[in-house]
This record gives structure tokens, C-alpha cells and sequence, in this order.
């Protein structure tokens, strides 16, 4: 079929076609002979060849349509979506099928197990080589082509070994339209290979037991780069997610699935097993996580370690499935809350960096519970912008839990350890989130403005920070602080919708107007502008002070700054009693606010958090990309529109392209699911004569 027919409905029919020949060579009972398995080598071969040559033809017909400006007629979808086909209809059925045959090799003695994996394992190996091979060889054909550097940063490149050679390419910047289609192909090939190579990482050892997280370093590797190209496409968590549930770290798993499912672009797969887990007692992963607690612990600093995360997160999951499901939940009464508290206070007594990691990601999970407290039909601006008196019961009983959760972190993690521990990131991190996060829901900051417990822990932790050696002079400024590139925890939360899809508490003026600015916001400044990790931890400083003193002004638990002591003074006893406030009292004071007032203060509101989000629309970047993918646009005009009668055709088109609502490629994405539909079944005869 010619190029010029080569669109979805092809792509999907021909991929469907060749679906049905890998099935039946898997079910081939002689597919383990030699020369049956030769067969299927050079099926593979010519599958691999076909797809590449369709690949080359739509570059080539994209670049003739950019050099005669024939602009729309480009498909952003088209490339990504062969890239993705390719992998769950060809590759990952393939990787399953061997995980299925692994899975019965491992079941055998000894004697005829590593006879078999033997055999196994070579057939196995080079599957993965040639998978591995044609998507980097992709990869290196995107970056032959193309100059990358105004929309990936240089140091991804690096990160793959790719070496830049003086040869003219096409240039890829905000007035290229052919840069939505290559990004997404670059990220689609990062997350293929990362997965191929979790799937040889568990398939490498002829045992059944549990992996270790060394195993999958270099799957991880690839994974992580693709989420550092573009952070807001969902799947590169759930992969991530697949690694830490075979590895069983369960707050790494329910972390990445929350950043799965919580994305511009979300992982509906991450997304339903977030919610198994959560809500369903009988979910695979909940199971054995309950099997791990019971078992005798090794008195191993890190056996001490996962028995602390494992009981912290069944124990969570046992408190929010009673909170959003009371009628199905597997507790006849409420669970003891207390639990959470007293394995906060079991880990700090332990001074266990890794710890702080699983606190971080447990809190995380938390946060994005919320979320999961909505129906689909409502979408995040409405989530937004609800007031607190209309949050249902069982919400406000979350937020009830969540902050009781929040105060115990604060008062038991961070306010006796952040000082000794200020080159860590975590301590002030969990501040930062959870300020940012405060901020991005109306009715959260309604509710947290009265929360007592929460006020006063968080002023008090505000007196320490203040009054730090490490704020000398005392500073207490009017504007946020600035800096020149993103920090670790920055990037950890990059696009994260809980959060409005970023931490807003610096000011990125001087990130986003760097001519280095690619590089600046994964994390890879100019040697001569990285800051110290102590340096660092000084700035998080100021601006947790400078958001937190902005969400004290507006409490409602009368905590008052008091200018002569630099300091938070706290109520009275006698005044706390007296204005104890029950859950109606706080809703009928939240709804005798005059409304005038309320909308004059809302539009303030929005007007200042919208301010970041603006200034950092002026620069075309790789959040402009995701925006595009993921049909996702904010109210604001585009950076280019009043230069738009100036700019020559080219520009004009990827100007039009990013005010243009419809992004072609979101709607790819959702059309087809995460996982490929295997049903392909093992052979009994090569291991019926093992035995």
C-alpha cells in the first residue's frame, strides 16, 4: 500500500493481520524445535523490516510536506501510534510468551530445569538483542535527522551515548510541526526498550524468587530518561510500576502508579490497579503484600526497613478503603488509625534515609487519593474550583484522615530531623508538596485554613525555619525566591495534576529565560550555576517560609504573626477550647462569607496562579509538546500571537498547531489500551519431556 494511505485505520487492520500469524506461531506445538524456531526468527525479520520501511516512507512524506509548507496534511499520530502497535501487538506478546515458558522451566528439578533454561535462555536472548537493536536503531536514525536540542535536552542525549557529528539536519524548534510527531516517537522507542529490558531482567535467572532492584537497573535507566523527555505521558509510570511490583517494593509501585494515573496523558492500566489495590481486598498485589507482612522478618537493617513500609501501606490501605468504600470494605469497624502514627515514630527512631523515600511516596499516594474520591464526569478544573461545603461525606472524611496523616508526619518526621538533615531532599520536599498541593484545590485550602492541629504544626515548624541559623539574616521577603534550575523533588513531581502540574513556589523566571533552559529543567544546569546541596537546601528554606507565611494569613484557627518576635504565637488552651469548631460550624462559616467578597478573592486567587503558568508559556518546550498531545490548554494567549502577522508561513502553521484545541495524538493514545491482549498459550511438550 502506497505511503500516502498509511494513516490509523491501516495501521490497526494490518496490525491486527499480523497479530494472528505471531499467535499461531506461538501456539505451534514445534515452535521449541530448531528449525521451527529459525522459521520464526525470520518471520520476525520480515516484520521488522516491512514496519521500518513504512516508518522511513512517513518521515519522508512528513519532511515533503514541511519543505512545501503543505502543513495540514501532517499527522502528528500516525509514527507514535506505529511505534506503540509495534510493541504490544509484535514485542510484548512475544516477552510473555517466554515469561510463560519461564514460569513452568522454574517449576521443574533441579536437573531438568537448567537443562531446558539452557535452551530457553538463548532463544529468549536473542529476541531481546534484535527487539532492543531496531528501536535503537531508531533512535539513532530521529537524532541523524534531526537537531533535537531546541525541544530534548542535550543531556539525554548523552545519557544514550549518542555522539552529536557535524552534518546538516532538519531543525526541530517552535516553528516546526514535525516536532510533536519525533518527540513522542523518541519517548515511545525510550519506553520500549526500558520494558524489554524488564521483561529480560526477570526472565535472566532460572528462579522463581522474588527480583532484586539491581536487576532492573538498566530498564530503570532508559525509563527514567524517557519521563525526563516527556514527563506527562502516563505509561513510562506504569512500567516503572510493573519493575518495583516484581521487585516488591510496594510504595515505589503505588507511587508510580499514582504519577501514572495522574498525568496530562494518563496510564488507564495505572489507573484501574491503583484502584484495585486500594479498594479491592482480594487484588493480586494486596494479597501479597499481606502474605510479606506475615512472614518472620529479617532483622537485616533493610528486612527492617520493607517490614516498616509494607505495614505503613496495608495499613493505609486498609484506612482509605473504609473511607471511600464503607459498604464493601473488608473491616467490619473502623481501622486503627493510630497504627500509621506509631510506625512513623518506629522509622524515625531508626534514622533511615530510605525511610524518608517511602514517607515521601506513601504521602504522594495520599494526596492523589483525593482524586480518586471524584466520579470521571468531573473534570479536574470543576475538582478545582469545588467549594468545601460541597464536598460529599465520605471526602470530607478523607480530608479528615489525610491531614490527621500530614500532622503526624510533620510533628513526628520533619520538625525534629529537617535541621540535621538539610542535604536531603525529602525532609522539606514533603513541605513543598504539600503547600503546593494545599493551594491547587479550593476546597482543600478552605478546610486546611481551619484545620487547628494542621495550623499549628505547620506554624511551628515555620518558627524553626525562621529562626534557623540557616535563614540568618532573617529573611522574610515579599517575592518568591529565585534559582536557576529545577531541583530533585521538581522533577520527581513534573506534570503532576494533584499539584496543578508543577511545584509553584520558586520563581522560574531565570530557568525558563536561559538559553541552557532544556537542560535546566531536568535538573542539569551549567557547572558553573549547580548549587551546593546545602545552598539548595537554604532555598527551600525560603521559599517554604514565603508560601507558608502566605497560607497563614488567611488561617482561621487564630495563629498570628507576631512582627517583634519574629514568630507564630499560638492560642491559648483556654482559646483553643473555647473555639473548637464541629464540622457544621465550619461549613455554615464558610457559607456566610458575603459572595461578592468570596468571587472579588477567588479571581485573586486564580489571577496569581495563573501568573507562573503564564510566564512560563513563553517558552516552546516539551511541556508545550505534551500540551498539545494531551489536548490540554490554559487561558491565557499564546507567547506568539501578537507576532504572528511577522512570522513567515512555517511559523505561522506551529503557531496555529499550538492554539489549535483538538491535539490529534491525545486522542490516539486513549483509543487503544496499555497492555497487549495475550492469548497466545505454552506448549506442554518440550517441558512434558523435561520431566
Amino acid at each position: 500500500m502506497d505511503n500516502e494511505e498509511v494513516n490509523e485505520k491501516y495501521l490497526r487492520s494490518l496490525f491486527k493481520n499480523v497479530r494472528m500469524h505471531v499467535d499461531d506461531h506461538l501456539t505451534s506445538g514445534h515452535i521449541h524445535d530448531e528449525d521451527a524456531h529459525i522459521t520464526f526468527r525470520c518471520f520476525l525479520a520480515g516484520i521488522h523490516h516491512k514496519f521500518r520501511k513504512v516508518l522511513e516512507g512517513l518521515l519522508l512524506k512528513q519532511e515533503e510536506m514541511h519543505r512545501k509548507n503543505n502543513y495540514d496534511h501532517i499527522d502528528d499520530a500516525v509514527i507514535p501510534l506505529l511505534l506503540k502497535l509495534l510493541w504490544s501487538q509484535i514485542h510484548e506478546p512475544v516477552f510473555q510468551w517466554f515469561e510463560c515458558w519461564f514460569c513452568k522451566i522454574v517449576r521443574l528439578d533441579s536437573k531438568h530445569r537448567f537443562r531446558l533454561f539452557g535452551q530457553f535462555h538463548k532463544k529468549m536472548v536473542y529476541f531481546f538483542k534484535t527487539t532492543h537493536r531496531y528501536y535503537y536503531d531508531i533512535i539513532e536514525c530521529f537524532f541523524a535527522k534531526y537537531d533535537m536540542n531546541s525541544v530534548v535536552p542535550h543531556d539525554i542525549f548523552t545519557k544514550l551515548n549518542l555522539v552529536q557529528v557535524t552534518s546538516e539536519k532538519i531543525v526541530l524548534d517552535a516553528t516546526n510541526p514535525l516536532k510533536f510527531s519525533i518527540v513522542i516517537s523518541l519517548q515511545r522507542c525510550l519506553i520500549n526498550i526500558g520494558s524489554a529490558h524488564s521483561y529480560k531482567a526477570i526472565l535472566d535467572k532460572p528462579s522463581g524468587k522474588t527480583k532484586r532492584f539491581g536487576d532492573f537497573k538498566k530498564s530503570i535507566r532508559y525509563l527514567t530518561i524517557a519521563s525526563l523527555c516527556l514527563p506527562s505521558v502516563g505509561d513510562t509510570y506504569l512500567q516503572l510500576a510493573k519493575i518495583y511490583q516484581n521487585t516488591g517494593k510496594f510504595s515505589s509501585y503505588l507511587f508510580e502508579l499514582v504519577r501514572g494515573s495522574l498525568v496530562r496523558i494518563p496510564s488507564k492500566y495505572a489507573l484501574n490497579s491503583l484502584k484495585g489495590f486500594i479498594l479491592t481486598p482480594d487484588f493480586p498485589e494486596r494479597k501479597l503484600l499481606i502474605k510479606k507482612v506475615e512472614k518472620p522478618f529479617s532483622n537485616h537493617p533493610i528486612g527492617r526497613q520493607l517490614l516498616f513500609e509494607n505495614r505503613l501501606i496495608l495499613q493505609l490501605s486498609s484506612v482509605l478503603e473504609h473511607i471511600m468504600v464503607p459498604d464493601l470494605s473488608s473491616t467490619s469497624c473502623t481501622p486503627h488509625r493510630w497504627l500509621l502514627k506509631e510506625h512513623l515514630q518506629a522509622a524515625v527512631s531508626e534514622h533511615h534515609l530510605e525511610h524518608m523515600n517511602a514517607i515521601l511516596e506513601i504521602l504522594t499516594t495520599v494526596i492523589g487519593g483525593f482524586d480518586l474520591m471524584f466520579t470521571d464526569e468531573e473534570g479536574k478544573e470543576q475538582r478545582r474550583k469545588l467549594k468545601y461545603v460541597h464536598l460529599s461525606k465520605r471526602q470530607v472524611s478523607f480530608l479528615d484522615f489525610s491531614f490527621d496523616f500530614i500532622v503526624s508526619i510533620i510533628d513526628i518526621v520533619i520538625k525534629p530531623s529537617w535541621q540535621k538533615n538539610v542535604e536531603d531532599f525529602q525532609y522539606l520536599a514533603i513541605i513543598r508538596l504539600l503547600i503546593c498541593w494545599i493551594k491547587s484545590y479550593r476546597s482543600i485550602l478552605q478546610y486546611a485554613h481551619r484545620h487547628r492541629k494542621f495550623c499549628t504544626s505547620l506554624a511551628l515548624l515555620l518558627n524553626d525555619l525562621i529562626n534557623s541559623p540557616l535563614n540568618y539574616p532573617k529573611d522574610l521577603s515579599n517575592h518568591r525566591p529565585r534559582r536557576n534550575y529545577y531541583f530533585e523533588e521538581d522533577i520527581m513531581f513534573r506534570e503532576f495534576s494533584c499539584i496543578n502540574f508543577a511545584l509553584t513556589d520558586f520563581n522560574d523566571d531565570l530557568v525558563y529565560s536561559s538559553p541552557n533552559m532544556v537542560n535546566n529543567i531536568i535538573g542539569y544546569p551549567l557547572s558553573t550555576e549547580k548549587r551546593s546541596l546545602k545552598e539548595v537546601g537554604i532555598l527551600r528554606i525560603k521559599a517554604i517560609i514565603f508560601s507558608g507565611m502566605k497560607f497563614l494569613e488567611k488561617n482561621d484557627t487564630d495563629i498570628k504573626w507576631n512582627v517583634s518576635k519574629y514568630t507564630f504565637d499560638l492560642v491559648s488552651a483556654k482559646t483553643t477550647e473555647r473555639h473548637q469548631m464541629t464540622l457544621s460550624e465550619i461549613s455554615s462559616k464558610i457559607n456566610i462569607k458575603p459572595q461578592q467578597k468570596q468571587s472579588d478573592s477567588s479571581k485573586r486567587v486564580e489571577h496569581s496562579a495563573n501568573q507562573p503558568l503564564q510566564k512560563r508559556a513563553k517558552i516552546i518546550t516539551v511541556t508545550e509538546l505534551e500540551t498539545h498531545f494531551a489536548n490540554v490548554r490554559q487561558a491565557y494567549n499564546s507567547p506568539l500571537e501578537n507576532k504572528k502577522k511577522d512570522l513567515p508561513n512555517s511559523a505561522k502553521h506551529a503557531v496555529q498547531q499550538e492554539e489549535d484545541v483538538t491535539g490529534s495524538l491525545c486522542s490516539s493514545i486513549s483509543a487503544y489500551s496499555d497492555e497487549a491482549n495475550v492469548s497466545v498459550q505454552v506448549p506442554e511438550t518440550p517441558i512434558s519431556k523435561g520431566k
